[in-house]
């Protein structure tokens, strides 16, 4: 009992480090700005914590694409905008997989709209645009997400079909592969899941705003939340992630889809 206390001990001293390490000036992609502990620390234990877990851990270096899928992702894993003021800190440590990415947003239910009508605004149109501009930010960052994700998708079948014809790949290569990939897809359907439950938290707001502060800017922001709900099903409710191979495939084709000069066969 005592070494299970100690253990939750340092876990939670060292979240609280992590967290008391990440700087709350925002860069690109709404993320923090780069910064030792975020950029090199927090990755390194991330990854610890995720294979405690039980989730796919490699340690090869990121593609181009793999590192922009993982900052754009951070927009969906962190709380809506209106509300990451209360949070950011957890966002950070879901986003190096020091917490799992795959939880609820909010601490509580209707932790978005309690701060969306307690907080002091103005007038009553500016708790209404705050949400508005909410849903439009993340119905504007669904186009950059799912263009890269459909990259790393892509590269990732280039990577699963490499494994019929490079026949000096190793086990630990292979098994590292395969780790990749599922990190890819397990973060491609975070992004979905957040996405998800982003919309229901903006509908949960808005139909609560309705009963509090009825006002005529709430016909735009249900117009604004059918909008983001079509882009997310066309989009990335629509993204496919290729399956992980469990054994090497026996044809043999080209590098690259349609690279058929390289095609090399078996007879």
């Amino acid at each position: 009992m005592t070494g299970r206390l100690h253990g939750k001990a340092l876990t939670a001293a060292v979240l609280a480090a992590i967290a008391g390490g990440c700087a709350q000036i925002e860069g690109d992609f709404g993320r923090p700005r780069p910064n030792v502990v975020r950029d090199e620390a927090m990755p390194v234990i991330g990854g610890a914590f995720a294979a405690v877990r039980g989730e796919p851990v490699s340690v090869f270096a990121m593609t181009d694409d793999e590192r922009q899928l993982r900052d754009r992702a951070y927009a969906f894993l962190a709380p809506p905008e209106g509300w990451k003021f209360l949070s950011l800190p957890v966002a950070e440590l879901r986003a190096a997989r020091v917490l799992p990415t795959d939880g609820p947003l909010e601490p509580t239910p209707g932790a978005y709209t309690n701060a969306l009508v307690s907080y002091q605004y103005r007038s009553t149109t500016a708790r209404w645009q705050r949400l508005i501009d909410d849903i439009r930010s993340d119905r504007d960052r669904i186009g950059p997400v799912v263009r890269v994700a459909e990259h790393v998708i892509a590269m990732d079948r280039v990577r699963r079909d490499s494994f019929q014809y490079v026949q000096t790949m190793t086990a630990p290569e292979r098994d590292q592969a395969v780790a990749r990939m599922e990190e890819n897809a397990r973060l491609i359907d975070d992004v979905r899941f957040a996405l998800a439950q982003r919309i229901a938290i903006y509908r949960h707001a808005m139909e609560h705003l309705l009963v509090a502060q009825p006002a005529p800017i709430a016909v735009e922001a249900e117009r604004a939340l059918k909008s983001l709900q079509e882009r997310a099903e066309s989009s990335v409710f629509a993204l496919r992630t290729e399956p992980v191979p469990v054994a090497p495939p026996s044809a043999q084709t080209g590098y690259f889809p349609g690279a058929k000069d390289r095609v090399i066969r078996k007879d």
